[in-house]
């Protein structure tokens, strides 16, 4: 307990492992973590771990990231099933696989639960299911492979898993940077040792874009020269004009549109260090920036 968090930890043996959980709840942002060790599990067959969060709320918007972008359930699933041996219509499978995050909306209000697992559920899946919407995290779940002479996958050991959970207006374009924060934690270094010459500010943006509906993805070196790739989506469905500026020390003699495999599509112009740029809806870019 403090000025900046309260945390709370308990500590449970339940059947074939211990559980033990850490609430922390902070006073100046709207922010709850929650970090959850599965100890000394004991790899037992067809066991599967999850933690349940029940949401009061009506008439819920069920929402998760997905690669480049975001799925809203029962709108977005392709119609019917996969096909081959993929039978189950594609709107009623669940669990579904996210990256970052899953939410909830209504007219009221939405919620972003941050996940450091791949899978989520939003059902309840027991034999007497309630009717409101639950996020669920799938923690561990021991299998046996689905091959006829595949092993099994019982993932013995201590296993962890951290989240955050936040409210805030309605519909995840107002929830989804927080989701994707929440799990990009940052680096804390203690007393380093400055350079004699050290030319760069303690605080500096090298990129920056001025659109809120935009994600930049990738920013790298070019596969096959020195030039820089930066790779943006919007993530709302919403067409946006927007600046992306570049730090000054990099002079840019050409920009170029680019495919997903950085083969050169046209000439983009640009000013000094601005590059105006148009994005449509839920498209995926990618530019090429000369030195």
């Amino acid at each position: 307990d403090g000025p900046v968090y309260t945390s709370y930890k308990m500590r449970q043996k339940i059947r074939h492992a211990v559980l033990e959980e850490t609430i922390t709840i902070y006073n100046g942002i709207k922010k709850i973590d929650f970090e959850v060790a599965l100890l000394n599990w004991e790899g037992v067959l067809y066991r599967e771990f999850r933690m349940a969060m029940p949401l009061n709320m009506e008439n819920a918007q069920v929402a998760y990231e997905v690669p480049y972008g975001v799925s809203e359930v029962g709108k977005d699933e392709i119609h019917g099933a996969a096909g081959e041996r993929y039978l189950t219509p594609a709107a009623d499978i669940h669990p579904r696989g996210i990256e970052n995050w899953i939410g909830a909306s209504n007219d009221e209000f939405g919620v972003t639960l941050s996940s450091s697992v791949a899978v989520a559920d939003y059902i309840d899946p027991t034999d007497k299911p309630v009717d409101y919407t639950v996020l669920q995290p799938i923690l561990l779940a021991s299998r046996k492979s689905c091959h006829w002479v595949g092993n099994e996958y019982l993932q013995t050991g201590n296993h962890y898993f951290s989240f955050s959970l936040t409210s805030h207006q309605p519909g995840c374009e107002n929830g989804f940077r927080f989701g994707k924060q929440a799990n990009e934690h940052l680096v804390t270094v203690v007393n380093p040792q400055q350079y004699v010459n050290a030319s760069l500010p303690e605080i500096h943006s090298f990129f920056n874009i001025d659109a809120d509906n935009v994600i930049v993805s990738a920013i790298k070196k070019c596969d096959d020269d020195n030039a820089i790739i930066i790779r943006l989506y919007d993530v709302v469905g919403q067409n946006s004009s927007f600046d992306i500026g570049v730090d000054r020390s990099y002079t840019i003699t050409k920009v170029s549109q680019t495919s997903l495999i950085e083969e050169e599509i046209l000439e983009l112009p640009h000013s000094e260090n601005i590059i105006p740029f148009n994005l449509k809806r839920y498209s995926i870019e990618t530019l090429k920036i000369f030195k």
